[in-house]
Parts: structure tokens; C-alpha cells; sequence
């Protein structure tokens, strides 16, 4: 009630009132005196007096919706606000609305006596990630969004909302020797309701089994269809086997270069143990890959990476990952043409893939093709939201196109995203040193340049933080930092060196000239 009132004497409500009914009664005591003496009838005063109190809730109307200004009477902005405001909730709301079947997987808790099996209670969130995306008619978030909320005390219904989902599936591992224990429940976010739940206790060898009931009863509770085909796809011969490749996988998504060679171990011992698992083969392809196009891997990388792909397609040529992997090796072999083909194919396969569209921008980066990059790169983004690579590659290349707010943007989301990636991973070199100039440009300069020294402190000799460094350096305007950070880590990166816009500051520095020279002498000698 006081907040009305104090409304009412905001709006001048009452003094128009207090103006009208004034008025008004000054109008009918002339009317009363004057209308007789100029001959009118009597009831010409009662129609006056009528037509005032008719007109005194119509004054207090407009007194509420309209204002006086030196301008003349306009539409009081509080109340074309309120208005406006009341219809972008209603879309917000709209928008808001996750997909009726649509699901996230939070990350399995390790409850593992000793609490070393984290790699596999995250693998086996992740093979269920990848299980329940082979349902055509469910929207699954993406493992990037869903380990956002890895380690945290956060209500289903906060998770949902943030997901944009409608049900939650959440779990916990106990391992011990050969026995596991695997809890799962699925709940509807909306009502906070348990709509089922189960407790697993079998040995290690069945852990397939174990997914695949969990898979099924999730499909059976939201009626959607699962693909047995993709789901058979993602199996191993042996428990053990498909141990080695979780740890594996564990390895590949630290993404730097010793995890990387420790997944490559993981990974081919998988394959002895198991020659026709195909997601190994493509474990190892990548891995070799990714060294040769980041991290200075040489020809043995190149070579092995081209093996372990040709495999993988061999043996699994519906394996979208399989395509990804094939797709990797032709852009570390450069050649772009062939890669771009590969990963199309696995689009074809899976279109809801995040590693297809990303390395299929990347592709296209390479061939300075920009326009098509940013496509991708857009597309990925609404694949895994909260993916922080793709957003931070885009900005500056929307930035070289002139989409000046769109890159802001683009900083500002892979910014957040980055930051809370650093939250589960803080040893992320990567996270910190593509979030470092999104800080500089918000003004944020300190922050910048301690993400930039925590990026070199956590690898100092890693060719991927070296140059990614020395875009950060010629973007602040520090060339010979830039130039003394690309002699020591440019020489994986000649070809995208030739067309990033991060460079485009010193491209023109003999210095840089000189440094471009050089590596490339460096690489044709090696």
C-alpha cells in the first residue's frame, strides 16, 4: 500500500484530482448561476455535473499514464517500461522453455575408497554423454557444459535452468579391484522429481551392460529411441581395455603436450588388448595429430597419426570420431581440402558432433576462407555454450571483418566460459592464455597480464603457449615480447601464422620477417 501511494504522489495522481475536483465545482456554481440567466433549461446544469463525475476517473487515468514535459503531454516512461518489461519476461520466459526431451549428465562422483578412479567415473560420464546423443530426438549438452558444474553443490533445478534442460541425470562410481558400484537417478528438473534410480553393483567386466540399462531406462522414461548401432560403436572387447582408454581420454583433455604423449600410452595399449577398438585408434590419431599441429610434433607423429586414423575408418567407418580423427591428420599434413571433406562426413554421420564443426572452422581458417570459419565456429558455439576455444578464436577474426560488436561479444562469452573451465581445471595453460586479451581489451590489464605470466608458468616451453603469447603481446603493442615469444614457439604454427589477425600488428616488422624466415629454414632443415 505504501508503495502505491508513494506511486500516486509520483505520478501528480492526487493534486489532478484535487485540480479537477476544484474546477469542477467552480464549473457548476457558474453553470448554476449563468445557464438560468441565458434562458437554458434546468437540466442542462445536471448535465454538466454529470459529465464531470463521468470525467473524473478518466483525469485520475491519464493523470497515471501520461506526463506534462516542456516537450508537451507524452506517455509516462514508467509506464511504457513497466509495459515493455512485462513483455520481455514473457518472452525471456519463452525462450527460456528448455526442449521438452532434453537432458544433462552431470559428472559421477568418485567415491572410490582410495579416490583415484575420478578418470573413470568422468569417462563414464562421457560415454554416456556420447550413448544418449545417438537418440535422434533428445537434446543432450554437450560434456563441456555439463562438467561446468564438476566438484559443485548445486541444486538440479539451477543446473537445468543454466543447461536449458528438462531432466538431470546424475550419479556416483565406487571401485574397487574388479567391483563397481554405479548409482544413477534421473530427475525432472521442473518439480525437482525422482523418476528413477539404481544401484549397480557388478563386477568391471559388465560395465557395458551397466550402460547400457542406464541408457535404456532413460530412453524408456522420456520415450525417445536410442541407436543401437551408435551405441555398439562406442563398446570395447574387454573391461580392461576400456579402462586403459578411459585413462586415456583423462590424459587427452588435460591438452597439453607430456598429457598428450601419456594418452597415446594409454590408448595403444588399449588396442593390444583390443585390435578392433576403433575409439582408441582414434585416440591415438588424434593425439599424434594435435602434437604435430600444436606442439611440434615431427614426421613419427605425422606418420603414426595417419596409421591410427586409416584404422579407425577401417574399422568403424560410421564412427563420426572416426572421420574427426581423419580429418585432424589432413590438417596437420595440410592439406585442407581433404580435411574439410572428412569432417563433412562426420557431420553427415552426427550433426550434433562439437569436434567436427570447430576443426572444420579451423580448416577453412587455414585456407583464409573467414567468412566460412566464423560459420562453424557459430555453429559449434550453439553445440557446447560453454566452450571457451571456440569464442576466443572467432573474436579476432570477426574483428579482422569488421563485426567489431559481434567480436566483443564473442570475447565476453569466451571469457566467461574460460573462467569457469579455470574453476575445474586450473592448470589450464590454454584457458589463460586465449582469456588474456579479452581481459586487456574489458581494461583489465593487471589481470591480463597475470593470466599471461600464469599461461608461461604452467608450460614454459610449450609451443602453443609461446605463440598464442605473442598474439597477446602484439596486441598490446609489445612487439619485441611478440617477436622473442615467436622464435621460440612459432615453428608449429607457420601456416596460421600467415593469416591471424593477431599478427597483423607486426606482419609488416622486419623483425618479424626475419623471425618467419628463419623458422621456416629451421622446419625444412628438420
Amino acid at each position: 500500500m505504501f508503495s502505491f501511494l508513494k506511486e500516486l504522489r509520483d505520478r501528480k495522481v492526487g493534486k489532478v484530482a484535487v485540480v479537477y475536483l476544484v474546477g469542477g465545482w467552480l464549473l457548476i456554481q457558474v453553470a448554476d448561476v449563468m445557464f438560468p440567466a441565458l434562458g437554458l433549461p434546468a437540466w442542462t446544469v445536471t448535465l454538466v455535473a454529470a459529465l464531470l463525475i463521468i470525467g473524473f476517473p478518466i483525469a485520475l487515468i491519464l493523470a497515471w499514464a501520461y506526463e506534462s514535459t516542456p516537450d508537451g503531454i507524452r506517455l509516462d516512461q514508467r509506464s511504457a517500461a513497466s509495459s515493455d518489461r512485462e513483455d520481455l519476461d514473457s518472452a525471456a520466459q519463452a525462450l527460456e522453455k528448455p526442449p521438452e526431451k532434453s537432458i544433462a549428465v552431470l559428472p559421477f562422483v568418485d567415491l572410490s575408497p582410495s579416490r583415484d578412479n575420478e578418470y573413470f567415473s568422468d569417462g563414464l560420464t562421457e560415454e554416456l554423454l556420447n550413448v544418449l546423443t545417438a537418440a535422434s530426438d533428445l537434446s543432450v549438452s554437450s560434456r563441456t557444459s555439463c562438467f561446468t558444474f564438476k566438484g559443485k553443490d548445486v541444486d538440479i533445478r539451477t543446473v537445468a535452468k543454466k543447461l536449458n534442460v528438462s531432466y538431470v541425470l546424475e550419479g556416483s562410481v565406487r571401485k574397487a579391484g574388479n567391483q563397481i558400484r554405479i548409482t544413477a537417478q534421473l530427475i525432472e528438473a521442473a518439480g525437482d522429481t525422482h523418476l528413477w534410480s539404481d544401484t549397480y553393483d557388478r563386477e568391471l567386466e559388465n560395465i557395458f551392460e551397466i550402460q547400457d540399462d542406464i541408457a535404456q531406462e532413460i530412453a524408456r522414461t522420456l520415450r525417445v529411441k536410442m541407436d543401437p548401432q551408435a551405441a555398439a560403436e562406442l563398446k570395447a572387447a574387454s573391461a580392461k581395455a576400456y579402462d586403459l582408454y578411459l585413462r586415456g581420454r583423462d590424459f587427452y583433455h588435460k591438452f597439453a603436450s607430456k598429457p598428450l604423449r601419456f594418452a597415446i600410452e594409454m590408448f595403444r595399449r588399449a588396442t593390444e588388448l583390443d585390435p578392433e577398438f576403433a575409439r582408441a585408434w582414434c585416440g591415438i590419431a588424434d593425439c599424434h595429430s594435435i602434437l604435430v599441429l600444436y606442439y611440434q610434433g615431427g614426421q613419427e607423429d605425422l606418420e603414426n597419426s595417419e596409421t591410427a586414423s586409416h584404422k579407425a575408418i577401417e574399422l568403424a567407418p560410421t564412427l563420426a570420431a572416426a572421420h574427426v580423427s581423419r580429418g585432424l591428420h589432413h590438417v596437420a599434413s595440410k592439406r585442407y581440402g581433404d580435411a574439410r571433406q572428412a569432417f563433412k562426413r562426420a557431420i553427415n554421420i552426427d550433426a550434433k558432433d562439437f569436434e567436427s564443426h570447430y576443426h572444420l572452422g579451423r580448416a577453412y581458417f587455414h585456407e583464409n576462407n573467414l567468412e566460412e570459419a566464423l560459420k562453424c565456429f557459430e555453429k559449434a558455439a550453439i553445440l557446447s555454450p560453454d566452450d571457451f576455444n571456440g569464442p576466443l578464436v572467432a573474436a579476432p577474426i570477426y574483428r579482422k571483418l569488421g563485426q567489431i560488436d559481434k567480436a566483443r561479444a564473442a570475447e565476453v562469452r569466451g571469457l566467461e566460459n574460460a573462467e569457469r573451465y579455470l574453476e575445474a581445471h586450473p592448470d589450464s595453460a590454454r584457458a589463460y592464455f586465449l582469456g588474456a586479451w579479452p581481459l586487456y581489451d574489458s581494461g583489465e590489464k593487471a589481470k591480463a597480464y597475470e593470466w599471461a605470466e600464469r599461461a608461461l608458468a604452467i608450460d614454459p616451453d610449450d609451443g602453443s603457449t609461446l605463440y598464442n603469447l605473442a598474439c597477446f603481446y602484439a596486441n598490446t603493442g609489445e612487439l619485441d615480447k611478440a617477436l622473442d615469444c615467436l622464435e621460440r614457439g612459432g615453428i608449429h604454427a607457420l601456416e596460421w601464422m600467415a593469416v591471424d589477425p593477431d599478427l597483423d600488428s607486426i606482419r609488416e616488422e622486419p623483425r618479424f620477417k626475419k623471425v618467419v624466415e628463419r623458422l621456416k629454414e629451421v622446419k625444412g632443415s628438420g
